[in-house]
């Protein structure tokens, strides 16, 4: 029922289904058929996806079945794709940097308690369509550049105003951080925890705050957070 409903949202923004390993679906949008706008698609995919999840969370508690979570994890950028395999059998499927970066985000997730997590190059190719929060900079497992992480919160209409609170305090929180002021860091994201006791991102930034204040990084530390698992 998960897999189908999932699915189903995908196909409705035209994505292509690559395959389905365990509980996981892997898609990508802009192949076999060109769409400009594949990230706008793809991110507006992943909000209904959380949307329909909700719905059927509170479907599955009057069946007392288990409550389903997802995580997402989106990029966008140039990758291989087509039939690849054998001459005797193939895949119409996807490879490069670009879908590896992809895939280690969704592993991100687990570090802040978020969701769904998009890369810099998708933001800055659907900023305008979006509601973010401005994770982090990180260094995932096998890649050297840091990548900017924005947790993906809904459409911009639809966002209340504790949240946007929350993203707010969040945001200077991050600025202090970066600059190494862990004290005014710290209070900030405890406003936001006051916002919401729940907020993953603001709790793993405070636990970082604090292990900082007892280990400071060096004046030469440049803010990138560095994942140490997939």
């Amino acid at each position: 029922e998960f897999l189908t409903e999932m699915t189903d949202v995908i196909l409705g923004y035209e994505g292509t289904v690559d395959k389905f390993e365990g509980d996981a679906i892997i898609a990508f949008f802009g192949a076999p058929a060109i769409l400009e706008d594949h990230a706008i698609r793809a991110c507006r995919a992943c909000i209904d996806m959380q949307v329909k999840l909700v719905g059927l969370r509170a479907k599955w508690k009057t069946e007392n079945r288990p409550e389903l979570m997802m995580r997402i994890g989106l990029n966008t950028g140039s990758a291989v794709v087509g039939n690849m395999g054998s001459k005797s059998r193939m895949d119409y499927t996807m490879m490069g940097d670009t879908v590896n970066t992809a895939a280690r985000l969704e592993g991100v997730n687990k570090v802040y308690g978020t969701y769904t997590m998009i890369s810099d190059t998708v933001y800055r190719a659907a900023k305008d369509d979006v509601f973010v929060r401005e994770l982090d900079a990180i260094k995932v497992v096998g890649k050297g550049e840091p990548v900017v992480i924005y947790e993906l919160l809904g459409y911009p209409g639809d966002v209340d105003d504790v949240v946007k609170s929350v993203v707010e305090h969040y945001a200077e929180g991050l600025l202090a951080y970066r600059n190494q002021r862990w004290d005014e860091a710290l209070s900030h994201f405890s406003a936001a925890l006051s916002l919401d006791p729940h907020d993953g991102p603001s709790q793993t930034m405070t636990n970082r705050c604090q292990e900082f204040k007892v280990s400071p990084p060096g004046k030469d530390w440049d803010g990138v957070f560095t994942a140490s698992s997939k």
